[in-house]
């Protein structure tokens, strides 16, 4: 996939998702995005390893559990979701909207898991920045001051 930002920096660009990999090829042909740049991890292990904002391992209870209720709010009723979109405008969502499919995953808690932007210079993370909330994506400034 070549990235007019990316490739002059000899960088390589690699997605992690929650889904299956049957969901992860419907997300690829639906962009397109190449596959061999996409990893699923339905048991959202590299998610965990990072910390990741939303990580429910089924023990909690129904709905007015706190961690649950923690991430439904991260999901859905966040201010920082606001926030983001009024900077943004609403353009890119409506582009990305065309033809979107959703492609939930198979288990319920991983619907709430915040995911992030991690850059790595060989094995050394040089750039870690969490989720808040949905629509709360890695500033592209900041990213781009990590790869150079």
């Amino acid at each position: 996939m070549k990235n007019s930002l990316l490739d002059p920096n000899g960088v390589l660009l690699v997605v992690v998702g929650v889904g299956s990999p049957e969901s992860g090829k419907t997300f690829c042909e639906s962009l397109p995005f190449p596959e061999e740049n996409l990893f699923v991890d339905p048991s959202r292990s590299a998610y965990k390893a990072l910390e990741m904002h939303g990580d429910l391992d089924g023990t909690e209870g129904w709905f007015f559990d706190k961690k649950v209720m923690e991430g439904v709010r991260r999901l859905f009723f966040t201010k920082v979701t606001g926030e983001r979109i009024k900077e943004r405008g609403t353009e890119g969502i409506k582009s990305a909207m065309k033809g979107y499919q959703p492609l939930m995953p198979k288990n319920a808690i991983d619907s709430v898991q915040q995911g992030g932007t991690v850059v790595f210079k060989g094995h050394e993370i040089v750039y870690l920045r969490k989720d808040e909330a949905t629509a709360d994506h890695a500033p592209l400034e900041e990213v781009m001051r990590a790869i150079a």
